[in-house]
């Protein structure tokens, strides 16, 4: 047996906050990570801390959560069989070598408020992408992807909650480029390639 684990997080960013008051739920973010040593998260983000609308597939650090102590993490162990695991490995190596063919749903998570879903290919939200790791994980998972209802999917699986400063160790920010800073140009072209993507499908 391996263990996928899943974390949900309370971020401290204005949108993150918005997102908690909208839905009413401690929790606003969710990522997967598949290390024993939680060093390395995978997720649908934020690139770049500075630009939210810039998103996709991303490689969290650590560290990420640990730049502010009232970031808040609930961090659940969900045991799988090998090949399960090995199949979540080649799906998430996968979207790693390809990251530029995958953008954030944007649109979905907009329809959320409605109790509506948006289906583009290559496209999700981290509640969406959580959700398709653990369905190709094997776990029995709700149809409609939220973090509230993920939550109370696994809430038999042993879990720790509380401060990210307290739960992480210190890491490296490896792959993550959220504290890269980019000039107006470039974040303009990045944020239409992106929503070309999600509006027709390729950039």
């Amino acid at each position: 047996m391996k263990t996928i684990y899943v974390i949900f997080s309370s971020t401290d960013l204005k949108i993150g906050r918005m997102i908690r008051i909208f839905t009413r739920n401690k929790y606003n973010h969710c990522s997967i990570c598949l290390q024993e040593d939680l060093s390395k998260f995978y997720s649908f983000s934020r690139i770049y801390r500075v630009n939210p609308l810039i998103g996709g597939f991303t490689v969290e650090s650590p560290r990420r959560y640990t730049l502010s102590s009232r970031t808040k993490l609930k961090i659940v162990a969900v045991p799988v069989e090998n090949e399960r695991f090995e199949a979540v490995g080649s799906m998430i190596k996968n979207m790693n070598e390809h990251g530029d063919e995958y953008v954030y749903n944007f649109f979905s998570a907009a329809a959320y408020i409605f109790g509506k879903k948006f289906t583009r290919e290559n496209a999700f939200t981290c509640a969406e992408f959580t959700n398709r790791v653990l369905k190709t994980a094997g776990v029995n998972m709700p149809k409609m992807s939220n973090i509230e209802q993920m939550e109370a999917a696994l809430a038999d699986f042993p879990t720790w909650e509380g401060r990210a400063v307290d739960g992480l160790l210190e890491s490296s920010w490896g792959e993550d480029k959220y504290l890269e800073t980019i000039g107006r140009l470039e974040s303009a072209a990045q944020m239409y390639q992106r929503f070309k993507r999600l509006v027709v499908g390729r950039a």
